[in-house]
């Protein structure tokens, strides 16, 4: 590896910005695909990205569109949850209902349509130890009835971080989410197909419009995590939203503060962060 790829800032693949982009690539979704072939039993090829609702006020929709699919009656909704923290499962399941009961809001034109939830989490399993996917069925418990046009699968991804000598391709492609640097990849695969994975994600990393998508998503995740733990633990539901207000703020500014040390334009600075160019000049005159 060059000294110039070494210098490369790593990219984390189990980040919700990297996959989404990622899997929206058509050269790579089909690297995607193939593991929930193997690991959920899907077939998504032909399934296509749709927006919906869940998208609207997005600053980057190109990073941070919500992963909905669709194909003839059947939606499928992808989520890579990179942490976990209270009422996430909440979180997740109450979006797979909404998103399977808007076909209610058609009226006459309302038609089964079949709805399916993949969640690609970035930590264990919580009540059972080394469990590497699950699949749910929604039935009535007594008379074990199931609910054939909603179902989901997870998949554990810290359990594919250690492979067994004799680990099949799909696992390898797994383990990946949980390397910590290119090196890490490299030596993990030989596979033609995940070094291209690889290779995108270096080149990634010196894309300045992705960097801040990811970055943003990392601190806005830091602040929201904080906020939800004091408000859950206060219970106050008003101080929660509040909070969240005060975080995307506060969040904006850190940004800011990092952009004007690079010395981007402040009109640049304004048009990434929603910061007025009086408010930015302020905060440049603080930091002076």
């Amino acid at each position: 590896m060059t000294k110039l790829k070494e210098k490369v800032r790593f990219v984390k693949l189990c980040s919700d910005t990297t996959f989404k982009y990622l899997y929206k690539n058509p050269k790579f979704k089909p690297w995607f695909d193939e593991i929930i072939l193997e690991k959920c039993g899907l077939d998504l090829s032909g399934f296509e990205p749709i927006d919906n609702e869940a998208n609207t006020g997005n600053q980057i929709k190109d990073y941070r569109m919500d992963l909905v699919l669709k194909k003839d009656d059947t939606i499928v909704i992808i989520e890579m949850n990179d942490s976990y923290y209270q009422h996430l499962r909440i979180k997740n399941y109450s979006y797979l209902y909404r998103i399977a009961g808007n076909r209610f809001e058609t009226g006459e034109n309302y038609h089964p349509m079949e709805t399916k939830l993949i969640l690609f989490n970035n930590y264990s399993y919580q009540k059972v130890p080394k469990v590497k996917e699950v699949h749910y069925l929604f039935m009535e418990p007594h008379l074990q009835d199931v609910i054939e046009d909603i179902e989901s699968f997870e998949i554990y991804l810290p359990e594919f971080k250690k492979l067994c000598y004799d680990s099949n391709e799909i696992d390898i492609r797994l383990s990946l989410f949980q390397k910590e640097s290119y090196e890490e990849m490299r030596k993990a695969t030989k596979n033609s197909r995940d070094l291209e994975i690889i290779e995108e994600l270096e080149r990634l990393a010196m894309d300045e419009e992705f960097i801040y998508a990811y970055d943003h998503e990392a601190v806005r995740k830091k602040e929201e995590n904080s906020i939800r733990k004091d408000s859950y633990e206060e219970g106050h539901e008003h101080g929660l939203e509040q909070g969240l207000e005060q975080g995307i703020t506060q969040r904006n500014t850190e940004i800011a503060k990092v952009m004007l040390k690079e010395k981007e334009p402040m009109e640049k600075i304004s048009q990434y962060t929603g910061l007025s160019l009086t408010e930015i000049q302020n905060l440049k005159e603080k930091e002076c």
